[in-house]
């Protein structure tokens, strides 16, 4: 028994010995570490584009989606009043020559289309924040008194995410919107004269003209209706198509846009949509300028659509179905999908 009792203390012994031993305490070396941190480098690079690229994919369903209700919100306009909704205008409705103001409508008649389609986008208590009892009651005195209320509500749907956040600017703390109708052809002049006040367009200049997706003629959907607006990412609130009200903003840039130009001379040529950093802007220094394939020149203020996505804009025709369409469209399709009128095949978009 007294073997056995020594046994057990001499095995219990070696036990302990082992344990606090250095010899066998286990761990990593300065290498081994070095090598994981590496590895976990490695697959973070490898996976970062990837992760980056699920999360524009998933803004660019968000911006899609935005499309995609404001174009049902067109359709039931039209549905309800038996046209689509006037685009925007200047001035005063009340006055014959004010087309050719800038920048802004006296009376609630005149503001965007995307004040317009309000009620259809869910929006009616921003849409009844102005009433006509707000006009002006005689031409000239005025703005509508709620116009300042209504622009300081932030629209999400009118925002693509890819780009930006709602954010307001200016000392108004104003909001903006990231989508354009489609004007159809700029003409040789200004962009209030009335070859481009939308005539070819499915957004036409308020009181120029009323449009029916039944009388485009080459069909709904071979026409484009809305879609994102070029805007370089450092003029957001600022000239260049950013700079005004998103529901009273006039005959603008800053809600519509063009795919088609004309020359003096009658030529007609494409305006393909551009990537946000091509877009001009004013870096502080002077106008930077962009030259279309028409051979006009272009500073801030320009008739592009485009959008912040890598490989294309969102845009929804006219028949309410939503496409990306890619940057390297060629310009030809591109200004025959911009008309409503030009009696031309589509293909390849």
């Amino acid at each position: 028994m007294h073997v056995r009792m020594c046994s057990d203390r001499l095995s219990n012994a070696r036990l302990m010995h082992q344990k606090v031993s250095p010899r066998h305490q286990k761990g990593f070396t300065l290498v081994e570490l070095l090598v994981v941190i590496a590895i976990i480098g490695v697959l973070i690079g490898l996976l970062l584009p990837a992760v980056q690229a699920a999360r524009e994919a998933a803004r660019r369903s968000q911006c899609s989606n935005n499309l995609k209700q404001i174009g049902l919100a067109i359709h039931n306009f039209q549905d309800t009043f038996g046209r689509l909704p006037p685009g925007a205008r200047d001035g005063d409705h009340r006055v014959p020559d004010a087309l050719t103001a800038c920048c802004n409508s006296r009376t609630r008649y005149g503001w965007s289309w995307l004040y317009h389609i309000l009620p259809f986008m869910e929006q009616k208590p921003v849409y009844d924040m102005a009433t006509d009892q707000h006009d002006p009651p005689t031409p000239g005195s005025g703005q509508n008194s709620r116009e300042d209320d209504v622009a300081r509500q932030a629209i999400i749907t009118y925002y693509c995410p890819s780009r930006r956040f709602p954010e307001p600017h200016g000392s108004g703390r104003f909001y903006r919107a990231d989508y354009a109708g489609n004007a159809g052809e700029r003409g040789p002049g200004g962009i209030r004269e009335t070859a481009s006040g939308g005539l070819r367009g499915v957004i036409v200049q308020t009181d120029r003209a009323k449009r029916r997706l039944e009388l485009i003629t080459d069909g709904t959907s071979n026409t484009l209706m809305v879609a994102e607006k070029a805007l370089n990412p450092k003029a957001f609130g600022s000239e260049g198509g950013d700079n005004e009200r998103w529901n009273n903003a006039g005959w603008d840039e800053d809600i519509i846009r063009y795919g088609a130009g004309r020359l003096s001379n009658g030529t007609e040529y494409g305006l393909p949509p551009i990537p946000d950093i091509k877009a001009p802007h004013d870096p502080g220094s002077g106008w930077t300028t962009i030259t279309d394939l028409g051979g006009r020149t272009w500073g801030q203020w320009h008739p592009f659509f485009g959008a912040a996505h890598p490989a294309g804009m969102n845009a929804c025709l006219a028949d309410g179905s939503v496409r990306l369409i890619p940057f390297t469209i060629d310009a030809e399709v591109f200004r025959r999908l911009s008309l409503i009128d030009d009696g031309q095949s589509i293909s390849g978009f």
